[in-house]
């Protein structure tokens, strides 16, 4: 009787120790993934300068290539910038960078008119049982671009 309290013991340790390791490899690869995201919405708004028609149709297309699935998401109106010299960024909300498609798009303006934009994506666990226990955002920053149209008024 001994020997079998011993190994229910151990294969109840053993699936304890699976679901674990699992458990942090669905998470980083989950993370990898919101990561890419961000990358693909940040070049494509750095390349067509801003968040216009042509930077919107180049992420939708990007997105769609790699199979991503938008799962809309509410968007706050205003976000913390963490930069110094700017307050808080505003919520783009032309062109659907509201949260429809499955990421936040936030404009933010420096003191000295140059912006930047602030993007949003959550990182969602979609798992039969325990559906979307994990949503948490993940934030990134494009670099700083200029207003040419300022310079030439």
């Amino acid at each position: 009787m001994k020997e079998s309290v011993g190994y229910t013991v151990t294969l109840n340790l053993m699936i304890v120790f699976i679901a674990i390791i699992f458990a942090f490899l669905s998470a980083t690869l989950i993370y990898y993934k919101s990561n890419k995201l961000t990358n693909i919405i940040v070049n494509s708004l750095e390349k067509y300068e801003g968040y216009n028609d042509l930077s919107s149709k180049e992420i939708d297309l990007n997105l769609n290539s790699i199979g991503y699935q938008a799962v809309p998401i509410t968007c706050k109106s205003t976000v913390k910038s963490g930069k110094a010299g700017v307050g808080v960024c505003n919520l783009n909300s032309t062109l659907g960078g509201t949260g429809d498609r499955g990421y936040c798009i936030y404009e933010c303006i420096e003191d000295n008119g140059n912006y930047y934009y602030r993007i949003r994506v959550n990182m969602l666990l979609n798992v039969p049982i325990i559906n979307d226990v994990l949503d948490i955002p993940i934030y990134s920053n494009t670099n700083i671009l200029f207003d040419f149209e300022d310079v030439i008024k």
